[in-house]
């Protein structure tokens, strides 16, 4: 009830600004959580977790070791992430390139229902012929940065031309054909075996080819085993013995009709497709938001900082001062208050116009330099008297 009663004051202090916060870090958390997918790198949440952690337990129980320690490696964690993952960080913000061209146009690509039937049927043909053969249909991720070799054909799907590519006696059948946009783009090309081979133990080479492409990227692959006339698909590095074709079949389909579907609108591929993770993202900031930003009422702080003396002029020093520190009242949200320490806060008096004698300079705003998200309520005195003389007459004789 207590939560009920206080929404109409919560959306009451609720400013466009605030929409525009969430919105923007949604878009943040979202591109991250694709990173993480498109580059299988799902070690990196639970080591950002276990620093973030560590971090706030630290800052909690006042552990000051555990702080000197913790706050560097945070502060250099984006330069780490740049060079351990560099290669994935550019083919990222390639696909990112991709996908944001495909907001320019509406795409028109029909799904030929005859495509995954007529690679079905290649398929079972090749293992009763027992054809060795990988088939790697593109997703959203570019293939040519982890794939090699090969030949252009960007012809159409077909039994016989699939069967020839495949054929022991053809120079290209020891490769992978890729087919994009129902079309097959190149055969003959050699993919990255997966890193861990004690998963396939008892699998060949075409098998750990077809788990490597798919570790890489979100592509899905075909396989037709030469020796025991079998058929496997690998997704999410993930490799999976089929045996009904109607199954086979489906796998296929489902996979073509995701990346190309029939007159899809742009917008509406901006909201369908990854909905989960948008939605987790949108959450996740909004989480965020109340925990760390939102605040029912303005919080309120008195600091005393010590005044500096700034741009005396050559040849004078400063003889008396009547006030050496200042009492200022600054406000800003709690959780930032958490960090504020006096050495955080300068009030500073300008002395570059100063002239021997004694004169009382005021204090203001434009005198107080405050950290982020932090205003200047008050400053208590708000003037000090400075006496300046010249430099040889303070000189110890």
């Amino acid at each position: 009830m207590t939560f009920i009663a206080g929404l109409p004051a919560l959306f009451d202090s609720l400013q466009t600004k605030d929409f525009i916060d969430v919105a923007v870090a949604a878009f943040l958390i979202y591109l991250i959580l694709i990173f993480i997918k498109q580059s299988r790198s799902y070690f990196i949440v639970s080591a950002m977790a276990l620093l973030m952690g560590v971090n706030i337990l630290g800052s909690t129980f006042n552990l000051g070791l555990t702080r000197q320690i913790i706050q560097p490696i945070l502060t250099f964690i984006v330069v780490i992430i740049v060079i351990v993952f560099q290669r994935e960080i550019r083919r990222f913000f390639e696909w990112f390139s991709f996908a944001s061209r495909r907001l320019a146009y509406e795409r028109k690509a029909n799904v030929s229902e005859s495509a995954s039937v007529a690679i079905t049927r290649a398929l079972l043909e090749m293992t009763q012929r027992r054809f060795g053969a990988i088939i790697v249909f593109q997703g959203d991720y570019p293939l040519e940065d982890v794939t090699e070799g090969g030949v252009p054909l960007d012809g159409r799907i077909s039994v016989p031309l699939l069967l020839s590519i495949f054929d022991p006696t053809s120079p290209g059948h020891d490769g992978a054909i890729i087919i994009n946009d129902h079309r097959i783009r190149r055969f003959g090309v050699h993919l990255p075996l997966a890193e861990r081979f004690d998963r396939l133990d008892g699998f060949g080479t075409r098998h750990r080819a077809a788990v490597g492409i798919t570790e890489k990227t979100d592509a899905l692959a075909i396989v037709v085993s030469e020796e025991k006339g079998s058929i496997s698909y690998a997704s999410d590095g993930m490799l999976n013995t089929v045996t009904e074709p109607e199954r086979l079949e489906k796998i296929i389909e489902d996979f073509l009709k995701e990346n190309i579907e029939v007159g899809i609108s742009p917008w509406r591929d901006l909201v369908v497709r990854n909905f989960l993770l948008k939605l987790s993202a949108l959450l996740l900031s909004t989480l965020l938001w109340f925990g760390l930003v939102y605040q029912t009422g303005v919080t309120t702080k008195q600091v005393l900082a010590p005044i500096e003396f700034r741009s005396i002029p050559s040849g004078f020093a400063i003889k008396e001062s009547d006030v050496h520190e200042a009492t200022v009242t600054v406000s800003g949200n709690y959780r930032d208050f958490q960090g504020l320490t006096p050495s955080s806060i300068k009030v500073s008096v300008n002395l570059a116009e100063s002239k021997e004698g004694t004169k009382r300079y005021t204090l203001g705003s434009e005198n107080v330099t405050l950290p982020p998200y932090f205003s200047l309520t008050s400053i208590a005195p708000r003037s000090v008297r400075v006496t300046i003389s010249p430099a040889s007459e303070l000189a110890p004789k």
